[in-house]
């Protein structure tokens, strides 16, 4: 029997009125349409489904019955809609993912690797933001998602942990302290330190040390300003100055000519996947991978918070 959706919903909307006017008011059609649509129905179901009179309509038996299993079939029919739909919404809204410099390390493939089997129908951007904006894109809303270094000044932040690792300095090969295998502040004292170039004071001070409690006449001095990781490795090359950074530039950023040595007496750096506001479907699916390759992987996540800049442990 070949039933359309149309005279499903002509009889559905009648039976609950019964009333032919005010079934036809509601469904923008005329009372005469509403009669026909009705009597087609019933010739195709082989029953009478109603009772008509001058003063009123009613449901026969096979009527009620007839209801039950056209209630059922409408309530699919937009539950499949409804599925449909979203499924057409997951493939046309894409996930924009921020990242650092090297932000999330040896992590970076399994995670994306692991969410795309997972959604094969979301399409991932992936954008890399320099110093300028330690957010990747957060604060300006051109990323749903991204792996930031905290701390960070952006508001209504959420933030999911990954892993902590050693800050330290990067050093030319012939700077005294290159020779060494580990550095404290007091070591630093009289060095000149390279700063980001970023609006984030909070960012800024992380990374020139003064985030710390000493007097800022116990700190290393602020030298030149970089923007940009190629930046900084040139001004550590020409002597200008030494830098403050994570110890997983040995492994992610090598030059013959520059030594990475953790400094053993600060916080170390904490990467975070983070997001601002509610999160959506997309981002709690994203968010739901990242912890369980972060678990999974434990012993390389214990690898990158213990290393020491030698690219070997890797």
């Amino acid at each position: 029997m070949d039933v359309n959706t149309r005279r499903l919903c002509h009889f559905a909307t009648l039976a609950e009125e019964l009333h032919f006017t005010r079934a036809a008011a509601i469904l923008h059609i005329s009372q005469q349409g509403l009669s026909r649509s009705v009597a087609e129905l019933e010739e195709q179901v082989g029953v009478p489904l109603l009772m008509r009179t001058t003063r009123s309509v009613a449901l026969t038996e096979a009527g009620e019955l007839f209801l039950s299993g056209v209630r059922t079939a409408l309530n699919a029919l937009e539950e499949g809609t409804l599925a449909a739909r979203a499924t057409r919404d997951r493939i046309e809204t894409p996930l924009r993912i921020g990242f650092s410099v090297s932000s999330l390390l040896e992590l970076d493939s399994p995670i994306l690797r692991a969410f795309r089997a997972n959604h094969p129908s979301v399409a991932i951007e992936l954008e890399t933001f320099q110093w300028g904006d330690p957010s990747c894109g957060l604060c300006s809303n051109t990323t749903d998602i991204a792996f930031v270094r905290t701390p960070i000044e952006c508001p209504d932040l959420h933030v999911e942990p990954m892993f902590v690792e050693p800050r330290a300095i990067g050093v030319d090969q012939s700077h005294p302290l290159a020779a060494a295998r580990a550095v404290t502040l007091n070591d630093l004292v009289d060095e000149r330190i390279l700063a980001p170039r970023t609006d984030d004071r909070t960012w800024s001070r992380f990374w020139t040390l003064r985030d710390t409690e000493l007097d800022e006449q116990l700190l290393p001095r602020i030298g030149p300003m970089v923007g940009s990781m190629e930046g900084e490795l040139e001004k550590v090359t020409s002597g200008e100055a030494i830098t403050v950074t994570a110890i997983s530039m040995s492994r992610f950023a090598p030059r013959p000519s520059i030594v990475f040595r953790p400094i053993t007496d600060v916080a170390g750096s904490e990467l975070v996947l983070a997001w601002r506001g509610p999160a959506t479907p997309l981002i709690d699916a994203f968010r739901a991978t990242a912890v369980e390759v972060r678990d999974r992987e434990s012993d390389l996540v214990s690898r990158i918070e213990t290393a020491t800049g030698r690219p070997e442990e890797f």
